[in-house]
């Protein structure tokens, strides 16, 4: 297929997002998708054996490519692209090259809309792994994997280390403000200073997408911090890239490695976690898990390897724990909610400890999947004794963003047997992150199953999702409901959402209730439901089924 008046648009796409398609294992293209044609980089063409850089059936040249499962799915993302439902997506492929062999390749991929406002075209980036272990040529740094061997390399001669993760906090701005191709010139401007400033204190490395890695044997937590305030004001106020000054914004995690039983790749969790809590509580300040606490930072860091092992052996461990939840003008059970319980040798660990530094961590989707079937299983029998009771199951940003999800959902309802209208998703605080059209096109396909959807406490941080989003149930989270006997402001907030909610038909169910006077409170402001100690904690199974509340109806 030779350029034309339909691939115009293409090829202004393409030219903006890019930039590093003709880079030894990474490749590009830009499909419409609803004409089914392409633009793919020459690098995939010549190494893949393409019939050209246009292709007008996309989608066969996709299929012969793939393995076919994965072309399966990429075209039921189209699909879904052409819905509004798609916002963006990572997954592996693994291609056929022009000389008949697969690789494994890393893929991303986002919708591009129209000047309407209409989702039009699909962006396709991919890197073959095979590069990652060596020098990325965006910023001529090596990988992520170089960087996990450098880390096994200091553990295995029992030297210590400090690491720090960077990322940035604005940098959509950047490549929509200046396009993809500079976005590049930005990220190697950033490691090409990141390298000035460390000469001969340690090594830096390429993360994923825009993250970059500097880990130094000879600097203490101190002088770590100090550096990255440094590049950080450079990289705020004195960042130049072709004589233009472009003001990025970062974060930073940093971790001391000194334990060598430590699974490098829970340092890694760790450090994600870290730096995704200086982007999104601490405005960027670096968040420091060092070694005056040595024996929390030794227990945190042991017990994310000693999870990953447990979820990689069918979650051997772990334990699904049940909370009922009341009408509160009745004290009538009306539901239950399915609490995660980690058990080891020195004793029960609380989802709050672990779960923060495991959402990064590739086994956190593995864990999400058993909860969701554990749940589904155990709470078929609990329907069997109360059919009528109503199971509230936590749902992810991370599981709510996969765009195969619905289906995935759909299927397991159906392989479980159990009826949609017994299940209530409450959608947790990083949910409010994701694409709004994303979060309505998939409540209301649950709504279409029967399934009930709550939002969590944190729904009282952006009230427009109350007030843009169809959910039925607003869950007040246990650190408000605590401090209503305190204060005559949450009083008044609480009271004016339960006005609101009663106005919208939705139900307003308040955790962490533990005593008489707040149970009275929440029943003077019309809260609907609630759940906490002055009722019962969360429990085992075969406990819950057995309390008194239960056998009373």
């Amino acid at each position: 297929m030779e350029a034309n008046v339909h691939t115009f648009r293409i090829d202004k796409l393409y030219e903006n997002f890019a930039a590093s398609a003709n880079e030894k294992g990474r490749y590009f293209f830009v499909l419409d998708i609803h004409r089914n044609i392409a633009r793919w980089s020459p690098s995939a063409v010549s190494d893949f054996g393409l019939p050209g850089e246009y292709t007008d059936r996309n989608s066969q040249v996709v299929a012969e490519h793939l393995m076919p499962e994965e072309a399966k799915t990429f075209d039921e993302d189209v699909k879904r692209a052409r819905q509004g439902s798609l916002d963006r997506k990572e997954t592996q492929w693994h291609i056929r090259t022009a000389d008949d062999k697969y690789i494994t390749c890393s893929v991303k991929y986002f919708t591009i809309k129209d000047y309407t406002g209409l989702p039009s075209y699909i962006g396709v980036a991919i890197t073959s792994l095979l590069i990652d272990a060596h020098t990325d040529p965006t910023t001529n740094l090596p990988g992520q994997i170089r960087f996990l061997e450098h880390l096994r390399g200091i553990f295995t001669t029992r030297r210590r280390a400090v690491v720090m993760l960077i990322g940035t906090m604005n940098f959509e701005s950047v490549n929509s403000t200046y396009g993809y191709s500079y976005g590049n010139k930005v990220i190697a401007a950033l490691s090409t200073q990141l390298r000035e400033m460390t000469k001969g204190e340690g090594e830096c490395f390429r993360g994923d997408g825009i993250m970059l890695f500097f880990c130094s044997e000879t600097m203490t937590v101190e002088q770590m911090t100090k550096l990255y305030q440094d590049y950080s004001n450079f990289a705020l106020r004195m960042l130049m890239v072709d004589g233009n000054k472009v003001p990025v914004k970062l974060s930073a995690g940093i971790v001391v490695a000194d334990d060598p039983t430590i699974d490098v790749h829970a340092i890694l969790a760790t450090l994600k976690y870290a730096q995704n809590r200086s982007e999104t509580t601490q405005d960027g300040q670096p968040v420091i898990l060092k070694n005056d606490y040595m024996a929390h930072n030794a227990r945190t860091l042991e017990m994310v390897a000693s999870l990953r092992k447990d979820v990689a052996a069918n979650c051997q461990n772990l334990e699904l724990f049940y909370q009922p939840i009341l009408y509160a003008d009745e004290n009538r059970v009306v539901g239950c909610e399915a609490y995660l319980r980690w058990h080891r040798e020195d004793g029960q660990i609380s989802p709050a400890q672990f779960l923060p530094w495991l959402e990064n961590d590739s086994s956190f989707m593995t864990l999400c999947d058993w909860i969701l079937r554990r749940a589904l299983a155990e709470g078929r029998d609990i329907l069997a004794r109360n059919p009528n009771l109503l199971l509230t199951v936590n749902l992810s940003h991370r599981q709510l963003g996969q765009p195969e999800f619905h289906q995935y959902l759909l299927n397991m309802l159906k392989k479980k047997e159990f009826p949609g209208q017994n299940l209530c998703l409450e959608l947790t605080d990083k949910c409010r992150f994701l694409n709004p059209d994303l979060l309505r096109h998939e409540i209301v396909f649950f709504k279409s199953l029967g399934v009930l959807v709550a939002l969590d406490g944190s729904c009282l941080l952006d009230l427009h999702m109350v007030r843009e989003l169809p959910v039925d149930i607003i869950k007040i989270g246990r650190d408000f409901t605590s401090q209503l006997k305190k204060s005559k402001r949450d009083c008044s907030l609480l009271r004016a959402l339960c006005l609101f909610a009663k106005e919208c038909n939705i139900m307003v169910c308040a955790e962490g209730v533990e005593d008489e006077a707040t149970l009275e409170l929440i029943r003077s402001f019309g809260v609907t439901a609630y759940q906490g100690y002055v009722a019962s904690g969360a429990v085992p199974l075969e406990e819950f089924m057995n309390l008194k509340l239960l056998k009373k109806q």
